[in-house]
């Protein structure tokens, strides 16, 4: 039985941690909250003897993280389930069998959702995933440990440590507000939920619920076991899953599945990092200044739902791109054309947003190959003598007529920016907002939100004359109105661009 020490996975801009024994075909396990692939040290050796096991340590946690030095903090949920997505088709021939406890279930649940292609099986280890309701009866019942906890206290004090009181506190605060209900429900993969009869942390109850939105999906009980039932009762929970993993070889074979994709980082191509719906990448989106492509999810599904598919990097100095000096659109734009060479997007619509129209204008120019049409929404290009006093306050302006649900997007991306890289990126666009764009021979379409302040109207008329400046919202319409900037773009595009 092969078996190898725990190793460093590279998928920049992430590294994490995975332990791989056995051989056959691949079962994936995945721990719970402030946790390690040392979970699952009562169960690696039995499940190797047939398959190929891999446990890995979770962003944020195990062996990636140590409470006494700087280290990541744990992903989203669509995030890590983005990127185990990534390490499994990069790294298994054939779709594995997904095994996932506690919190582990719940990226679990996001990654079959999202990936069902890459998943025969899911078996969900006393999961979250369903809200929790105001009940503590039900779970001061279960109060009593069950004897094989006390051999893993050591285990859980060591994570829990390493992992710090912030890791812990932000996975713990996702796991409770995301509601994985509609995922469940879009499950078609065989399901087992395999669960500990007394836990105290997610009752028996809670799985009768989970089957209730699988279709499909088996319960089975593990007794004389909790809320960590693969190590407190290891000889029943082994025996059930291999039992399990055994009959969906026999009856379902392997079958192509499609992939739905999620608004998570999805590559990362000459130090540029990237999200895509879908393969095709008509459209590429680009950001604002400070920003990252996190925040064009909603426009993302829109424009997905319009069966354009979309791809959008994050520009280097920014989000998960790679540090560097800062640049001025035209050092982006060069950029950016290699960036597009390199994953072969050629002739695609290029979207930007903000200082991001400066970048693709540039782009369009230099490189008219890359760009089949252009696209900008909220253009910066003035006629005002002080574009750097001018925009400083109608950018404050604008921050009170934006949705609070934006600031999600714009406190982390402007924090990982740093006000530093962010004032000197700004001096640089600010002087080319003051000067008429480059020529441009590809169509051209310019949009804004009615109520946005810093777009200079009269300006972008002379650019565009039938520019539509009458969409809803304000700067970030596309954020905040995604279905309107939708539309308005499948109508450009219509329209023959």
């Amino acid at each position: 039985m092969p078996s190898t020490s725990p190793h460093r996975i590279d998928l920049p801009p992430f590294t994490f941690w995975e332990t791989r024994s056995g051989s056959g075909s691949p079962i994936v396990l995945i721990h719970g909250l402030g946790g390690s692939s040392d979970w699952w040290r009562n169960n690696v050796p039995v499940l190797a003897k047939r398959h190929t096991v891999a446990a890995v340590d979770l962003v944020g946690f195990g062996r990636n993280r140590l409470f006494l030095r700087r280290s990541r903090l744990p992903l989203k949920f669509y995030e890590i389930a983005a990127l185990l997505g990534r390490w499994i088709e990069s790294t298994f021939r054939e779709p594995v069998h997904l095994v996932g406890n506690s919190m582990g279930g719940h990226v679990a649940i996001h990654l079959a959702a999202s990936r069902p292609d890459l998943v025969r099986s899911l078996t969900l280890v006393n999961s979250t995933g369903i809200p929790f309701a105001v009940k503590p009866g039900l779970h001061l019942e279960n109060l009593v440990m069950p004897p094989g906890i006390r051999s893993f206290a050591l285990i859980l004090a060591r994570d829990l440590f390493r992992s710090g009181p912030t890791a812990l506190f932000l996975a713990f605060s996702r796991l409770l507000r995301d509601d994985a209900r509609p995922l469940l429900r879009a499950l078609r993969m065989p399901v087992l939920l395999l669960w500990g009869e007394s836990d105290p942390l997610v009752p028996l109850a809670y799985a009768e619920r989970m089957r209730e939105e699988i279709a499909g999906a088996r319960l089975v009980v593990v007794p004389k076991a909790g809320h960590i039932p693969m190590w407190e009762n290891p000889q029943v929970f082994n025996r059930e899953l291999l039992e399990f993993v055994s009959e969906v070889e026999e009856r379902q074979p392997v079958a192509a599945v499609p992939a739905r994709g999620s608004w998570a980082l999805s590559g990362w191509t000459n130090g540029i990092a990237h999200r895509e719906l879908g393969r095709r990448r008509d459209i590429v989106l680009i950001h604002g200044l400070g920003m990252s492509s996190a925040y064009f999810r909603p426009f993302a599904n829109a424009l997905s739902s319009r069966g354009l598919q979309t791809i959008a990097p994050d520009l280097p100095g920014f989000g998960e791109s790679a540090d560097g000096p800062p640049l001025d659109p035209r050092q982006h734009a060069d950029l950016l054309a290699a960036w597009a060479a390199k994953l072969s997007i050629h002739d695609a619509v290029w979207i930007g947003h903000s200082a991001g129209c400066n970048a693709i204008a540039h782009l369009a120019a230099a490189h008219p190959g890359v760009v089949r049409a252009v696209i900008c929404i909220g253009p910066l290009w003035s006629q005002a003598r002080h574009p750097y006093r001018r925009l400083f306050f109608d950018l404050v302006l604008d921050a009170f007529r934006e949705p609070w649900s934006l600031f999600r997007f714009v406190i982390p991306a402007y924090w990982r920016a740093g006000l530093g890289r962010w004032w000197k990126t700004w001096r640089r666009y600010a002087d080319d907002t003051r000067v008429a764009p480059p020529a441009i021979t590809q169509p051209l379409t310019m949009l804004a939100g009615e109520r946005d302040p810093l777009v200079d109207r009269e300006r972008t008329r002379e650019l565009d004359p039938n520019a539509r400046l009458d969409l809803p919202g304000a700067h970030a319409c596309h954020f905040s109105f995604p279905e309107s900037a939708a539309d308005a773009v499948v109508a450009f595009l219509q329209r023959g661009a």
